[in-house]
């Protein structure tokens, strides 16, 4: 999982028209965590969620699920059921990449619903910047018609508001947009 994150950032750099080991450096040694998440099945899945509204705080996610659905991105303010595919890897921009793009690619809005048939199973990992990292947009990425869009963040203070805040079926990122500071 670790190798395809890589690969992974590294097109995403390419495709912003930055060297291919850009968002790599600029997320510093990078963290790795794996979450297992087991959601029981639920005799009234419309009084429950899974797990809340929110996007992810570090650089990207990579998700595998069992055949049972439950993750839900939100399009256009629509709620999209993300079908399982056997042997895919979902793959979650985050918050992170998102600054480091200055907009250009967004983090993924998303929840995981219950059902009331049967338990379901997903495994997480995130691969998220190092916490001493300060994480802004590429500078290749700001000019006069297309302005810096975030504040600069070290990532440790992200997390910690994060946790502290909690995401409330929100982006955290939105407080960083710099028009929510004039």
């Amino acid at each position: 999982m670790r190798l395809l994150a890589q690969k992974l950032l590294k097109i995403i750099s390419e495709s912003l028209g930055l060297p291919s080991a850009y968002i790599q450096e600029a997320i510093g040694e990078p963290s790795q965590n794996i979450t297992i998440s087991f959601y029981p099945l639920c005799p009234q899945p419309e009084l429950t969620l899974g797990l809340q509204a929110h996007s992810d705080m570090g650089a990207i996610t990579l998700l595998v699920q069992d055949d049972v659905g439950g993750l839900q991105v939100l399009n256009d303010g629509d709620w999209i059921t993300v079908e399982p595919l056997p042997d895919a890897i979902v793959v979650n921009l985050s918050d992170q990449t998102e600054i480091i793009s200055n907009g250009i690619f967004k983090s993924a809005v998303h929840r995981a619903v219950v059902n009331a048939n049967r338990a379901r199973l997903s495994v997480a990992t995130f691969y998220d910047p190092s916490k001493e990292t300060k994480i802004c947009p590429a500078p290749h990425l700001i000019t006069d018609s297309s302005p810096a869009r975030y504040l600069d963040v070290l990532y440790g203070d992200y997390v910690s508001t994060w946790y502290s805040k909690g995401p409330d079926g929100k982006r955290n990122i939105d407080a960083l947009l710099i028009g929510n500071h004039l």
